[in-house]
């Protein structure tokens, strides 16, 4: 069958978190797809369901051989939303493919299929796939994964279908989710001595924190950033029963109270401690206090070496050419980093051109997605087992 055909059955499936399918929920429906396309058409291959939770799994397709290619590729999606001038559900239009998932990541998907069926077909052992749930949410799927086969695989090489926009990406920056309670003290805001400003406190934490960051650089990760994702503050009025703040609206009074979650993204040598250490010497500077803070995720960064990747390389200037890399500030976090740390393979991220990714009108470009179910193909090709 075309691989569009494949991918537009994909698509049609829905696999976002309100997703309810016979028998399971979320990406349930395409896992049942992708078993049941590999135990028809790829007898080659045995399929491990490793079950999440309740209507939920991951699928770890092999062929009985040590592993030593590992292609990954994630099977739910975000909604659908709303603003979309195509078909959610999957349409072609000229050379593009449109629909949620298309990129992000069902193309990856099919294009996995033409490997094993290239693998298949001229008898190459050790490939093997892990198409798991949950990457748009919690990373529950290679959470799973990592505690069950960490001890059971060791690969030469993972290959990721993360959208990459055609292009090649060897590593990606870290994350660490914080989200604090700051306190200050009220006072009539005529009279900046009678209080202590819980956003001033904020402010110079962020200073402190800002100035680290400039200092701390990876050679191909860059510098680390940081984003603000949430504020609120104000002078506490009320607590309501449900521990909900509310504020008072008068405009002559110090605010004490700050919520903020602070986002990092983390290159090699900056952790959770160290950038707590520095915000809350910021925060000391003003008087303001940590009433509570929590780690709410810390992700590690991985980077593979250009010289591991050699055959990668070798096919993509063979066939798509050009440009090799992605700017690696133009990709986010990849949980393809868990697999990347702890069997210390060398890791490639790349997925076909497209755009609207989690948005309306996500699309694949046709062209692209071909080029690299080709690339898939060769890479199978010329890869050796040992």
């Amino acid at each position: 069958m075309p691989s569009l055909d494949l991918l537009k059955q994909l698509v049609e499936i829905a696999s976002d978190k309100k997703a309810v399918s016979s028998g399971g929920q979320v990406e349930y429906g395409v896992a049942c797809w992708l078993r049941d396309y590999v135990q028809k058409n790829l007898r080659g291959f045995v399929v491990e369901e490793q079950k999440i939770e309740e209507g939920r799994m991951n699928l770890f397709v092999h062929d009985n051989k040590p592993t030593s290619l590992l292609f990954l590729c994630h099977m739910d999606t975000v909604e659908a939303g709303s603003g979309w001038t195509t078909s959610a559900s999957g349409e072609q239009k000229g050379l593009r493919f449109y629909g949620r998932g298309s990129a992000d990541m069902k193309c990856g998907a099919v294009a996995i299929l033409a490997a094993l069926h290239q693998a298949q077909e001229i008898k190459k052992t050790g490939i093997a796939v892990l198409f798991y749930a949950d990457e748009e949410y919690d990373s529950v799927g290679i959470k799973k994964f990592v505690a069950e086969y960490e001890k059971k695989l060791s690969p030469k090489l993972i290959v990721c279908m993360e959208p990459t926009n055609g292009k090649l990406r060897r590593g990606c920056r870290g994350i660490v989710e914080l989200r604090y309670i700051l306190r200050g003290k009220t006072g009539h805001a005529a009279r900046a001595s009678s209080g202590i400003n819980a956003f001033d406190g904020l402010n110079q934490g962020i200073n402190s924190l800002n100035e680290l960051l400039k200092t701390i650089g990876d050679p191909y990760l860059g510098h680390p950033t940081l984003n603000v994702a949430t504020v609120r503050c104000g002078a506490i009025q009320q607590k309501r029963p449900d521990d909900f703040i509310v504020f008072g609206s008068a405009g002559n009074i110090i605010p004490d109270y700050c919520e903020v979650v602070l986002e990092v993204r983390t290159v090699p040598g900056l952790d959770s401690e160290k950038i707590k250490k520095v915000f809350h010497e910021g925060l000391k500077k003003t008087g303001v206090v940590v009433e509570t803070v929590e780690t709410r995720l810390e992700l590690g960064s991985f980077a593979t070496p250009n010289e591991q990747l050699k055959l990668v390389e070798d096919i993509f200037y063979e066939v798509v050419g050009g440009d090799m890399y992605q700017d690696i500030e133009q990709g986010g976090y990849s949980d393809v980093q868990m697999l990347a740390s702890l069997w210390q393979t060398p890791t490639v991220i790349w997925g076909a051109k497209g755009d609207n990714i989690h948005g309306a009108d996500e699309y694949v470009d046709v062209s692209s997605f071909e080029k690299l179910e080709t690339c898939l193909k060769k890479l199978v090709d010329r890869w050796e087992e040992s």
